[in-house]
């Protein structure tokens, strides 16, 4: 039976190296850090030289410098690169920085809603059974209060999230859209009774550019 080639992803050695000196790190104390990152500091230089890695040894760097793993494989550099209008593209290149991508938003995006949801039903022994016996817009209803009722908890002992946003803020933005059916929203479509935006550009590059552009602006609150 033939060895099974381990799949690779790339790394912009650039950003990585830029990451190491703001940690006051070294491929040295990678190699060192042999328990939270199982590699010797000679696989590390000779993955760098090579600019790939494997997945798992990426995301365990990354944890271990606390910067999303996309960061270091200069995915958002990618996406930067691809907007055609000159001027955005240098705004959100200088946006770009490990500060703003810390290794929480990868843990936060390996965690599932559905099953995050689920399980808080199941710890107050609330079956998922119970929980479709409500009608479509009661459901939505609970989603958004439970997100309310989660929020209030936390901004009594918190003011700022690690992201350095505002955890009042968020909440009021909450509470605000309690009373406002969005057939858009992520918890209409979750319902089953969501309306898929409409799509008005044909272009799919071009599509996957504005998508950014937007995602971008609203992160950073770049005004026109």
């Amino acid at each position: 039976m033939g060895n099974k080639k381990v799949q690779k992803v790339s790394i912009n050695k650039e950003r990585f190296l830029e990451v190491l000196h703001l940690r006051n790190c070294s491929i040295r104390k990678l190699g060192n850090a042999y328990e939270e990152i199982g590699r010797t500091e000679k696989t590390i230089r000779r993955c760098l030289d090579a600019g790939e890695m494997s997945p798992d040894l990426l995301n365990r760097i990354a944890k271990y410098l606390n910067v999303h793993p996309d960061y270091l494989s200069g995915k958002y550099d990618e996406q930067a690169d691809r907007i055609e209008d000159s001027y955005l593209r240098a705004m959100f290149k200088s946006f770009i920085n490990p500060e703003r991508y810390p290794y929480l938003l990868k843990a936060r995006s390996d965690i599932e809603y559905k099953t995050y949801f689920e399980n808080i039903l199941n710890m107050n022994d609330i079956s998922m059974e119970q929980f479709h016996e409500l009608p479509p817009e009661e459901r939505i209803l609970f989603h958004k209060e439970l997100v309310v009722a989660i929020l209030e908890v936390i901004s009594k002992h918190f003011t700022r999230n690690a992201l350095g946003q505002c955890i009042a803020d968020e909440l009021d933005d909450c509470k605000s859209s309690f009373n406002e059916f969005d057939p858009f929203s992520y918890y209409a479509e979750l319902e089953g009774i969501g309306i898929p935006e409409p799509n008005f550009i044909d272009d799919a590059d071009d599509k996957e550019s504005r998508e950014f552009e937007k995602r971008m602006s609203e992160k950073y609150n770049i005004k026109d």
